[in-house]
This record gives structure tokens, sequence and C-alpha cells, in this order.
């Protein structure tokens, strides 16, 4: 008996051998090569994904118009890097834990605009101008608009990447200017 044990657990321990199930749905953010301590966040529907810091924790909400085919996903986000502690004791922080901020990610139709300014000069206000250009992912092209959001132009969108957040608050624009590259446009 002991011996058929023993035979069932090498063979059981054998490499190759895979008994974990493979998922039958796409699994969210798994397509965008996130390094190890960050997570993905990928959007379908909206067409675009991006790693961000493993340590954050957000609350999505959506506003879509309709008529204009625009869609604002808003990021209600905190830093939570706290590690478990032993039972009746506070847990272990770091200086950042419960630092918060707000992410907005609006998504407009591209409407043939041939490039970011035709398209800004088209659909924004007249005192916003495009500045300082730079890779955004696999944007055809992107820029920072004079007001400080990012832009992006994608082969069917354009998507406008705003970070609220100020002294004390979460620095989402280092945190996230540094995965700029992960962004994934899907169309």
């Amino acid at each position: 008996m002991a011996a058929s044990l023993l035979a069932l657990a090498v063979v059981a321990c054998q490499p190759g051998t895979n008994t974990h199930p493979t998922p039958s749905v796409s699994q969210i953010g798994s397509d965008l090569h996130c390094k190890s301590s960050d997570h993905g966040y990928e959007d379908s529907q909206a067409g675009w994904g991006f790693c961000y810091p493993g340590t954050w924790k957000y609350t999505l909400r959506s506003q879509y118009n309709a008529d204009a085919q625009e869609l604002d996903l808003t990021f209600d986000i905190t830093n939570v890097p706290c590690a478990s502690a032993p039972p009746n004791t506070k847990p272990i922080c770091s200086p950042g834990a419960g630092l918060f901020a707000f992410m907005i990610v609006s998504t407009y139709p591209r409407a043939g605009a041939a490039d970011l300014a035709t398209w800004v000069q088209a659909k924004l206000p007249p005192n916003l101008t495009l500045q300082q250009r730079f890779d955004w992912g696999n944007s055809k092209e992107a820029a920072m608009l004079s007001d400080g959001r990012r832009i992006a132009l994608t082969p069917n969108q354009v998507v406008i990447l705003e970070l609220r957040s100020g002294f004390g608050l979460l620095d989402l624009e280092s945190e996230m200017s540094r995965r700029l590259g992960t962004w994934k446009f899907l169309y």
C-alpha cells in the first residue's frame, strides 16, 4: 500500500504534468506583459488596457454618451501597500499607504481625423493646443495637451488621460508616466 502511494506521488510530481485548468475566458490584462509587481487593466469595449502598480486598489465608474459615442472611465485609486501582521498587532504599511488620487480615461471616436492636430482643432476648445509629443504604447500619435492631459490617436479612437493628484496625494504622474509604454490600444 505504501509503495503504491509513493509511486502515485512520484508520477503526480513529474515535470510536464499540468493539473491546473486553463481558463475558458480571457483574463483581464493577461496580454499586457506587466512586470511581476504590477497588475493589468484591460477593457475590450473601451479598446485599451494598461499596467498599474500592484499596490493600487481602485473603484471604477463609467459615463457613456451614446449620442457622441464618448466614454469616460474614472478610477478612484488608493495605494494600499500593507503587509499582514501577526494576530493582535497592527499591519506593517509603507509611508505611501492610504494615499489616493483620481484618474479619468476618456475615449472618443476618431471621426476620420488624419492626425491629432486635426482632431484637437475640430473637437476641443481653441485654447487647448498640442505640446510635447511622446510615445504612448502602440498609439499612432501621442502628445501632451496644454492643460496637462495626455492625448493619443489610435486607428479608430482618440484617448485622453487625465491624472488628478496633488501635494500630499498619490503621485499618479510619476507612476503612470513610467507605464505609458505598457498601454495597448486595440482599435
